[in-house]
């Protein structure tokens, strides 16, 4: 079991990759008016595809909740997800042998354990009920004027439109990725890019931005109550993950101050920046620019290629080549998920 216990949410997540079922309870959850269609609608972009990235496993995700709801659903509650599409045999000639830049070889570290069958508790599989909880948070944020929208802006070297290029508004990032894949542009040549390494049994990593609208300022605090390290805590929970950047990010590295400052106006009694370098946060608090971020998704380490590892039953060297149903590229279905932390992180410090 995986535990968040923030300020307000705890959520406790449970199951593995191969077990009967996943799932969580969740405490302290403001009421929300949602329904199952709507959830539902949600948890869909998360789910493999037909697509040439998705992986073959197919599972339903229908969360059972452990009391009815119509409409309205808040306070303390559970859920469970069956997996009904589980084939464990793929995993037989692996006992013993983590696979590389898989979590295998640090939980035998932590508990010892040699039977690495699908990742267990450190598989993707689990964000399911992570999007649970965050499009039940997302779409509470989304009644009271909070809009969470995240997209594709690069897949392996293909890069397509991203805030820092481009200025996108909330409906126009919608309607373009709402489109076969969650790009703004570029979609043939990104799935051509995840295609290509299919064909070589290989994988690719890639970027996705996150933006918020119509945050309230003041929103953080300083020094460890900051609004960056909170929503970074939630980022590295979605797994793959290996870099947050918040508005130019790591480019400021390379501007001269007066190039990275982002300068004041007013207009109508009211502030606003001629740029948003900041990234709608300074201080570690909202100044009421659009939230920006991007996140780095390594590539899916589940590959068909001959690699190198160890046995730690016979203390020797090996090879192993991975079978079975794995994404060629986890970054479209991830996104949702980015957009889930994002709303739990903002109903956690009370937005």
């Amino acid at each position: 079991m995986s535990a968040f216990k923030g300020k307000l949410l705890e959520i406790d997540i449970f199951g593995e990759s191969h077990s009967e079922r996943i799932g969580a309870t969740v405490k302290n959850m403001p009421e929300t008016h949602i329904t199952k269609e709507e959830l539902g609608g949600f948890l869909a972009r998360r789910r493999a595809s037909s697509g040439v990235f998705s992986t073959a496993r197919k599972e339903d995700d229908v969360p059972v909740f452990d009391k009815p709801f119509d409409r309205t659903i808040g306070g303390d509650f559970s859920f469970y997800i069956l997996n009904k599409d589980v084939k464990s045999s793929d995993y037989n000639e692996l006992y013993g042998k983590p696979r590389p830049s898989h979590a295998d070889y640090c939980r035998y570290l932590k508990d010892g354990a040699l039977d690495f069958t699908g990742g267990g508790r450190f598989s993707g599989r689990l964000t399911a009920p992570f999007c649970v909880a965050g499009g039940i948070c997302k779409k509470r944020l989304s009644d009271k004027g909070v809009k969470i929208c995240a997209y594709v802006s690069q897949t392996g070297k293909v890069f397509g439109r991203n805030y820092k290029t481009s200025d996108l508004s909330y409906e126009e990032i919608v309607r373009l990725r709402d489109n076969g894949y969650p790009s703004l542009d570029k979609k043939e040549e990104m799935l051509a890019e995840i295609a290509s390494a299919k064909s070589e049994r290989d994988s690719v990593g890639g970027r996705i931005d996150c933006m918020i609208f119509g945050l309230p300022t003041g929103i953080g605090d300083s020094l460890f109550e900051g609004l960056e390290g909170k929503l970074s805590s939630l980022l590295f929970a979605v797994p793959a993950v290996k870099g947050v950047e918040f508005g130019s990010g790591f480019e400021l590295c390379g501007m001269r101050g007066g190039k990275a400052n982002d300068e004041l106006y007013y207009k109508d009694g009211k502030v606003g920046f001629y740029s948003n370098a900041a990234g709608g946060i300074n201080g570690g608090i909202t100044n009421g620019a659009p939230v920006t971020m991007s996140v780095a998704v390594r590539p899916t380490p589940s590959v068909g290629r001959l690699q190198r590892t160890v046995d730690l039953v016979k203390k020797e060297n090996c090879e192993i080549e991975i079978k079975g149903r794995h994404d060629a590229c986890i970054v479209p279905r991830a996104v949702p998920c980015i957009e889930s932390a994002v709303a739990i992180a903002l109903t956690d410090e009370g937005v």
